[in-house]
């Protein structure tokens, strides 16, 4: 089974490592112990084996004499606590140390015994073997005994090998002991090492599971200056780090993603597989999709547009940015210009950054423009060349025809009072436009201004015989500038009056709506076709072209009246069935 707890990896291994050294230890202690042992002992055992060979005669060996010879060795033997052994050249035993004299006889021939064969020979002889007759394991030596450089037999001492192998267990006994108490000492001491050490690896270990995780506020507690230490200083220094740098990475993500959503230009962004990675709140709008269900579909499964899709499709082919001029139908009718630009990374495209820009109030502010511009220089251009014909026959002869000049003259002069008319508004439809005008703002009476107004065109509306009627209540006030919205009730009756029936009628009337004043100018006049209602406030927009010119009008009225009530905070529109007359309202504060 593998052992998965480090701290018991690091017990055992001290322990195998002790293990390992008393072995080695004990077997070099065996190995050398019983080596010296064994020659000690062979050492003494010839040493005393020379001193009994000195007690014994030459003559008693030659004779066989047992009954001297006998009890000397038994004598000799227990002085020296070794058994003693004569034996004569022809290998009969002569004296037993451990054997009474009436079983020497009875011996058996010692004449093959190796220690025997080389002291006969004339050395030491030594041997170490397992004895029948004493049934124990036995040291030899042998010397000869010689007479006058004969040798005529031999004397061998035998000492059992009991007490080198007792010692040799005792020191083994001593080996284990040592071996049991060093395990016991290095589990101890692993143990509480292990512990400490362990504490500090699982507070990192708990501390990189948080960093993991996210949580890089987390700090390791270390007290060792070792290398353990050193990671958990490394560690709380990198962590510091990772914080700091998400900190960085967070506040930066929190302006692009507040300048993301706070665009006013429609943003999208495409990995390089044409996939929409993410979108912001002006494309939701425009396209009426949501991030969350265009993040991670195709261009055109998210977006059916084709003409961006093939802008985006050859940026991720080209690399290269491209900008285009692109009008929407659906979802809206608007024009928008689409800049995409390739996302490089590592010098390899990894995605496009679309961009589209609505620019449908510009191009409809370049349309008025031009529509303005030649409205001003059709409407300027139309008394100014009646003026100038008519001075030019009244040059060539004509002011001295007295029956016709003075009719020439008095076209001369009303062109030059349309002239004049037509300066004055577009005077006042610019001042008006540009946001600089100071409004006088009282409370007056909406009623009693009407009535003023309507004093003032009593003869327009006789020649028409045109009834106009009064109808808002008495004592209804409102906060505005009084002269500016004396001439929204002109410019208002006066188009009621011009595009009026004869024997028609004219009505206004006002209603409280939420707080605000609502007044309404009705009339029974020829109406507004359906298609010109929505640019029916626009400069020099007319209905009916001839019959506006041939009235007088300047085209402006309307436009000035919708600037007025825009600048008191208000709004203007138009209800009109072609045919049936027209009404015209405008809201004003309370």
């Amino acid at each position: 089974m593998k052992i998965r707890n480090f701290k018991l990896k690091l017990i055992f291994s001290y322990i195998f490592i002790i293990i390992i050294s008393f072995g080695f230890v004990a077997f070099l202690l065996e190995r050398n112990l019983e080596d010296n042992s064994f020659n000690n002992i062979k050492s003494s055992l010839i040493n005393q084996a020379l001193l009994v060979e000195n007690q014994i005669t030459a003559e008693r060996v030659k004779k066989e004499d047992t009954g001297y010879l006998c009890p000397l060795v038994t004598s000799l033997g227990q002085k020296i606590k070794c058994r003693i052994t004569i034996i004569n050249k022809l290998g009969k035993v002569l004296a037993d140390s451990e054997k009474p004299q009436g079983e020497i006889l009875q011996m058996e021939s010692h004449l093959y015994r190796p220690e025997v064969i080389m002291a006969l020979a004339g050395t030491i002889g030594v041997d170490a073997r397992y004895s029948s007759t004493l049934k124990k394991d036995m040291l030899y030596t042998a010397l000869p005994i010689k007479e006058n450089e004969e040798i005529i037999g031999a004397v061998r001492l035998a000492l059992p090998l009991e007490s080198v192998e007792k010692t040799l267990g005792e020191i083994k006994k001593a080996v284990l002991h040592g071996l049991i108490f060093a395990i016991v000492l290095a589990f101890v001491l692993g143990t509480t090492i292990a512990a400490r050490t362990i504490r500090l690896i699982n507070r990192i270990i708990r501390a990189s599971r948080k960093f993991s995780k996210g949580d890089f506020s987390s700090r390791i507690i270390q007290s060792s200056n070792d290398e353990i230490g050193e990671l958990a200083v490394t560690l709380n220094q990198m962590a510091q780090d990772i914080e700091d740098k998400i900190k960085q990475v967070k506040a930066r993500d929190q302006k692009l993603g507040a300048i993301f959503n706070s665009m006013i230009e429609g943003v999208i962004v495409i990995d390089k597989a044409g996939q929409i990675v993410s979108v912001n709140p002006s494309i939701e709008k425009i396209f009426g999709i949501l991030n969350k269900d265009a993040a991670g579909k195709s261009f055109l499964e998210a977006i059916r547009n084709s003409d961006i899709a093939q802008i985006v499709s050859a940026v991720l082919e080209k690399g290269k940015p491209l900008s285009n001029e692109i009008a929407f139908i659906y979802p809206v009718r608007r024009v928008f210009e689409v800049n995409a630009t390739p996302i490089f990374d590592n010098n390899l495209i990894s995605g496009c950054l679309a961009v589209v820009h609505d620019i449908t109030e510009i191009r409809r502010l370049e349309t008025i423009r031009r529509d303005f511009v030649a409205n001003v220089s059709h409407e300027l251009k139309t008394p100014l060349t009646s003026i100038k014909g008519f001075v030019e026959t009244l040059l060539e002869g004509a002011l001295d025809d007295k029956e016709n000049n003075r009719n020439f003259l008095k076209i001369i002069q009303a062109h030059s009072e349309r002239l004049n008319s037509l300066v004055e508004d577009l005077l006042s439809l610019s001042h008006l436009e540009s946001k600089e005008i100071t409004l006088n703002k009282k409370s007056f009476d909406l009623r009693l201004l009407l009535e003023e107004v309507i004093s003032g065109v009593k003869s327009q509306l006789k020649k028409m015989n045109i009834e106009i009627r009064n109808d808002i209540p008495a004592g209804i006030g409102v906060a505005a500038d009084k002269d500016r919205i004396s001439q929204v009730f002109t410019n208002l009756i006066d188009n009621a009056v011009k595009f009026n029936k004869k024997n028609g009628f004219i009505r206004i009337y006002a209603q409280e709506v939420s707080g605000k004043i609502k007044v309404y100018v009705e009339d029974s006049g020829i109406g507004i076709p359906e298609k010109d209602v929505l640019r029916i406030f626009e400069r020099f927009y007319r209905v009916d072209k001839a019959r506006s010119r041939e009235l007088g009008g300047t085209g402006l009225g309307l436009s000035i009246v919708k600037h007025i009530v825009e600048l008191h905070s208000g709004s203007v529109g138009v209800e009109s069935i072609e045919g049936f007359g027209s009404k015209f309202w405008f809201i004003l504060p309370k």
